[in-house]
């Protein structure tokens, strides 16, 4: 422990006791015992006041010197970070491209290869129904296997892989509020903009019912002047 943390603790060290225990002790049914809680709760509030200002200068210094490290470091990676980023993207969407084209080949190939088969199957048919209706007998061969040609992916190179990452974009906010309406999506889709309402709760200050679905609700706290 260094000296600045030494002196700390002698600093807090002046009160001891558990105020979270005191808190959850207090009972409030009378106005006087209210006043008490509130002339209590001031004295904490001075506390931590004076408890932030011995931190204040230590966090600053720390701060400042984390900055300063921080600057150098962003200096020294962004640079690489950006750079990754940027060959990433365009890797991505030559293989993402690349792929889709070799797809459709592979289209191609397998509608080739089909038509091939349907040919050899037709060819031996034709070859059994003549024996057939010549009156010889019917010749046991089987069709030959057209061998499949695969268009491969892309490869990675040494040492690397190819990852897809999937994401969503809500295209119609109204579209999917009516679908979690309906049921057809969870509500846990929609996040409700918390800071937005608060807002509006604060600004209507009618208790009750504020928009549809949503309740407005007053505390009272204590401020100290």
């Amino acid at each position: 422990m260094n000296e600045i943390s030494m002196e700390m603790n002698k600093e807090l060290a002046i009160i001891t006791h558990d105020i979270v225990e005191v808190a959850n002790s207090i009972i409030i049914k009378t106005e006087h015992e209210n006043t008490t809680a509130a002339t209590l709760m001031a004295g904490w509030k001075q506390e931590k006041k004076r408890r932030v200002e011995i931190f204040a200068p230590s966090k600053k210094a720390t701060k400042n010197a984390y900055d300063e490290v921080r600057k150098l470091e962003s200096a020294a990676i962004d640079p690489i970070d950006e750079a990754i980023a940027t060959v990433n993207s365009k890797c991505g969407t030559y293989v993402q491209m690349e792929n889709a084209r070799r797809s459709q080949l592979q289209a191609i190939e397998d509608a080739k290869v089909t038509e091939l088969q349907r040919k050899e199957d037709e060819r031996v048919a034709k070859l059994q129904a003549k024996a057939e209706l010549a009156g010889k007998p019917i010749p046991e061969v089987a069709p030959r296997i057209i061998p499949q040609r695969t268009v491969a992916a892309v490869s990675a190179p040494a040492g690397t892989s190819y990852q897809e990452y999937w994401s969503a974009e809500v295209t119609s906010i109204i579209e999917l509020c009516r679908a979690v309406v309906v049921g057809k999506a969870d509500a846990a889709c929609v996040m409700a903009n918390m800071v937005y309402l608060n807002g509006l709760a604060k600004l209507e200050k009618v208790e009750g019912t504020l928009l549809p679905g949503v309740t407005a609700k007053k505390r009272i706290g204590t401020t100290q002047r």
